[in-house]
């Protein structure tokens, strides 16, 4: 596995472990709906290897599509031919990896008191926040929330906002 991907596993490993007892941050597998709430937004880093999501009252972080799909097809047991107990724990590991690479860190919009994008940064005004959930991630060196094209940004922002104003 290429070194991005080891460190977006362990990323998405440790913030899942981290978040677990915290009701304010969880780890889902499912993906956001595709043709969910109108206002619904999702948006990937330069490169397509996370994304940042809007899905109803949830935001959500995680693998993009494409690297999704390239980490599972690295992790899939089906290619595993060792015998004994050297395949059985290369099907283990393989196994475990593939479930957690699609689990996907996310919480509640209520805990968002506003949203900007500023100097090049997505940037939370917190009501709760979720420990480290982006603090040590990052994108080709970049801050995990500066990692997006500023239009993508913008347009995440302005779809956040909408949905705190809604909610209020």
């Amino acid at each position: 596995m290429r070194p991005l991907t080891i460190g977006l596993i362990a990323t998405i490993l440790a913030t899942a472990a981290c978040s677990h007892d915290r009701p304010e941050a969880r780890s889902t597998s499912a993906p956001p709906a595709a043709g969910g709430v109108a206002g619904d937004v999702r948006i990937e880093t330069d490169g397509a290897q996370l994304d940042l999501a809007l899905t109803g009252d949830t935001i959500s972080a995680g693998l993009a599509g494409t690297a999704l799909a390239k980490a599972q097809h690295a992790t899939d047991t089906a290619g595993v031919h060792a015998t004994g107990l050297g395949g059985s724990i290369e099907r283990m590991v393989k196994s475990t990896v593939r479930s957690a690479v699609a689990h996907r860190v996310s919480f509640p919009v209520s805990n968002v008191r506003d949203v900007r994008y500023e100097d090049g940064e997505i940037r939370f005004d917190w009501n709760h926040k979720p420990t480290g959930l982006f603090d040590q991630t990052k994108v080709n060196g970049k801050p995990f929330l500066a990692s997006f094209r500023p239009e993508d940004a913008e347009r995440f922002v302005d779809a956040v906002r909408a949905r705190i104003r809604t909610a209020q």
